[in-house]
């Protein structure tokens, strides 16, 4: 009799509590690994002092972080898809968050570098392990409001990153602050140990011979590639916003830093506001691919016309506002159409190759902009974005045109 029950629960999908519980378990898990993105940021003024170091060295620290995920990105990424998505994110939490507990502990510079090498490590287990989890765990009409929760958590863990950290360290020290932060990640560490049970992983892990030319091949298929472009355009395109809209505020309009600063929220707030309605979005329809031209072609049009110079400045920041909502409104889209394109247990290993893009592109852009406002003009930062956001379109046209 139970038996029966248990199994008619079992295809009636999981319960709602369940569902809500992995999201929120999964969404604190990334908002922590952005947290700790950003987590040095209001400490270097007394990390230099402490260390004697300069502040190019202090850089290197985050620099280290981000090579040492982007090198071992598409190895975790095939390894999820071999041993599961829950034993990798309780592997990697454990690594980030063993990492930065321990640099609370430690006079050496050199110590510190390393010890940032190993958290960059665990920090690139989460966009392959969250995908498969939620995928798995949570039921389909409600998949695009949870990847949207989970963009969420990650965009409000970089929010929330210096304000926590200049407040642990005036209180603690720079040392007690990272080790706390640290503490936290042992602690969601352990809630996902201990969590195991309704952390769902469907693909099944059977090893097969030619597992990695089935990867491969999934790679270089058209769909992949597209989104690989994709995510490295759309991402330099908000990079590069992100990076330069105080300095085009100040240097084109002559605004203070203040006001440029309030553009910049608003545009990040934007952002965040737009992850809801993109959510909400996503759920409502099975055309995601259109969701992204018209968001990604929309902000396309509205950059370029900001870049003309013929905008005053409050239409301007009118402009970027926009371009911060539709970044947000395309999250959930982008996540559920890879989500679809990626062939049965290999999901894992696309993810990590889309986000080796979204890496190269929040990584990239920045000094692309930066060289383009040395040897020109502010605004044409505004073309390099609106010219990528195009170039995204594109990509998405591309990796529709197997589909359709």
């Amino acid at each position: 009799m139970n038996a029966s029950i248990n199994t008619a629960a079992e295809k009636q999908g999981p319960s709602d509590a369940r569902q809500f519980a992995v999201i929120g378990l999964v969404g604190g898990g990334h908002l922590l690994s952005h947290f700790y993105v950003l987590c040095l940021a209001p400490l270097l003024p007394a990390m230099a002092t402490d260390l004697k170091v300069g502040y190019a060295e202090l850089g290197l620290i985050t620099t280290a972080f981000f090579f040492a995920a982007a090198m071992v990105q598409m190895p975790v990424g095939i390894l999820v898809d071999r041993f599961g998505a829950r034993r990798m994110l309780f592997a990697g939490m454990l690594v980030i968050s063993g990492s930065i507990t321990l640099c609370g502990y430690v006079d050496s510079y050199v110590a510190i570098v390393l010890l940032f090498v190993v958290a960059g490590i665990g920090n690139c287990v989460f966009h392959p392990c969250d995908f498969v989890i939620l995928s798995s765990s949570v039921q389909e009409s409600r998949l695009g409001r949870a990847f949207a929760i989970h963009s969420f958590c990650g965009t409000a863990g970089f929010a929330i990153a210096p304000l926590i950290m200049a407040a642990l360290a005036g209180a603690y020290g720079w040392r007690s602050a990272l080790s706390i932060a640290g503490m936290a990640g042992l602690a969601v560490t352990v809630a996902i140990l201990l969590s195991q049970g309704i952390l769902r992983d469907d693909t099944t892990r059977k090893k097969k011979p030619g597992q990695l030319g089935r990867t491969w091949k999934a790679l270089m298929s058209r769909q992949v590639i597209g989104h690989f472009i994709y995510f490295t355009a759309s991402s330099a395109a908000t990079g590069a916003l992100g990076a330069f809209t105080v300095v085009v505020m100040i240097a084109h309009y002559g605004a203070s830093e203040e006001i440029a600063g309030a553009v910049l929220t608003a545009y990040l707030s934007a952002a965040a506001a737009g992850v809801v309605i993109g959510g909400i979005l996503a759920d409502r329809t099975r055309r995601h691919d259109l969701v992204l031209i018209a968001t990604m072609g929309s902000t396309g049009l509205v950059i370029a016309v900001a870049a003309t110079g013929i905008l005053g400045f409050w239409l301007c920041a009118l402009a970027l506002v926009y371009a911060g909502l539709a970044k947000g409104i395309v999250m959930p889209s982008r996540d559920l159409m890879v989500r679809q394109d990626a062939p049965d247990g290999l999901l894992g290993a696309v993810v990590a190759f889309t986000t080796i893009g979204f890496t190269i592109g929040n990584g990239g852009a920045p000094a692309v902009a930066g060289w383009m406002v040395d040897v020109g003009s502010p605004l044409a930062v505004f073309w390099l974005a609106s010219a990528l956001a195009f170039v995204a379109i594109g990509s998405v046209l591309v990796a529709r045109r197997d589909s359709r």
